[in-house]
């Protein structure tokens, strides 16, 4: 059971830290169009450490 409930509170934390950082960019200057584009680089395939090389971060 430990394994399950480690498994379950880092999806929980990572969930929690992806919420922040999309709430941080559609707060911010151009949030919401920041945030259509990260969304479209990672469907289309762009590489996370590529995204803020497109979408001008």
């Amino acid at each position: 059971m430990k394994m399950n409930d480690t498994l379950r509170g880092a999806l929980i934390l990572g969930a929690v830290v992806l919420a922040l950082v999309i709430g941080g960019f559609a707060i911010a200057d151009n949030g919401w169009q920041k945030v259509s584009c990260i969304g479209r680089a990672i469907a289309g395939g762009v590489a996370f450490t590529n995204i803020h090389s497109v979408c001008a971060l």
